[in-house]
């Protein structure tokens, strides 16, 4: 897939127990999907961080239909992706404790015969936006943030967004991150 003159990279790094923060110049974004066995819908949570690891905006959206995890976790990332491109990030780091969707995106080969192809070919047009943009895995340990966001998503009346604010419920997780770093 062409980058048209920008920076893309798609790296891959397997094990991380916890949060590390971006390196100057970047915004590290986390996310997470969550299914309910109950509901025919499932969550999506995204949070962005800077290299001092504050919050700088983060997100919990409902999806619907019932769907497999890797599809929630691909649906995901392609609404963060969007998400990002709209708050105008140009450097960023996107972290999943989905081995298989950090994977493909990491893939330079397209596979389109399958729902999650035809998501990851939607995230690798989404790539382009950006001057730079890295993947890598996190273990759920160090993902424990976009993994409340996205369950709070579950039982929502409506899709939140919060701009350079921490919502009070992820405050606790991020403190606990900026400590283990």
């Amino acid at each position: 897939m062409a980058s048209h003159g920008r920076r893309v990279g798609l790296t891959q790094r397997l094990g991380d127990t916890r949060w590390r923060p971006p390196d100057v110049g970047h915004v590290k974004i986390n996310i997470d999907g969550a299914i309910s066995g109950q509901q025919q819908s499932f969550g999506m949570g995204a949070v962005a961080r800077d290299p001092a690891g504050d919050v700088v905006a983060a997100m919990a959206c409902k999806g619907q239909g019932a769907v497999a995890a890797e599809i929630a976790e691909a649906c995901t990332l392609r609404k963060a992706l969007q998400w990002a491109r709209g708050l105008s990030f140009e450097r960023i780091i996107v972290e999943s404790d989905c081995v298989n969707v950090i994977a493909a995106m990491n893939n330079d080969l397209a596979t389109l015969n399958s729902p999650l192809g035809l998501i990851i070919y939607d995230c690798k047009l989404l790539v382009t936006s950006f001057l730079s943009c890295h993947f890598q895995h996190v273990r759920r340990e160090g993902n424990s943030v976009a993994h409340e966001l996205a369950k709070r998503a579950l039982h929502a009346e409506a899709d939140e967004h919060w701009d350079g604010d921490t919502p009070e419920a992820i405050a606790q997780f991020v403190m606990g991150d900026k400590i283990s770093t």
